[in-house]
């Protein structure tokens, strides 16, 4: 990788991770909006990750375009303690307004615990996912399992 790119891509971690300190803690990205253009979601621990769980740890649930930027199109910020979790995300929840739900037909939902509360994934966090899903044409809740360790 090149110095630009490297430098390019540490720029853009920079500016992720100092929105998101900056909104999660007032709960901009943690409201639950009622909205049509929102997906629910349920939120469960394997079993088998039960005792690697600390219910003071951050939870993280968003969601991501399927393709292109892995910048968060929506989040909501827990605490593992509040497994399991039924919780909605919607396009009122983006960063940017480029960056909305309504402008990803296709997403994939994550879920993610993390020990230290950083943004960025770190070795240690339980992670859960689901595959690609056209959200827009759901008609019910999506399940995320936390299922592995990044």
């Amino acid at each position: 990788m090149s110095t630009y790119k490297q430098l390019n891509f540490i720029s853009y971690i920079a500016f992720l991770m100092l929105t998101l300190t900056i909104m999660l803690p007032t709960g901009i990205l943690a409201e639950e909006v009622n909205t049509p253009n929102s997906v629910k979601i349920s939120v469960t621990l394997d079993p088998a990750l039960q005792s690697k769980l600390n219910p003071n740890d951050t939870l993280f649930v968003y969601a991501r375009a399927a393709q292109g930027s892995r910048m968060p199109l929506a989040v909501v910020r827990k605490t593992a303690g509040d497994l399991p979790l039924e919780t909605q995300l919607d396009a009122s929840m983006g960063m940017m307004p480029q960056m909305s739900m309504n402008n990803f037909p296709q997403i994939v939902l994550l879920a993610r615990i993390s020990a230290s509360g950083n943004a960025i994934p770190q070795a240690g966090d339980l992670i859960g996912e689901t595959g690609v899903i056209e959200w827009q044409k759901l008609d019910k809740s999506v399940a995320i399992v936390i299922n592995k360790l990044h």
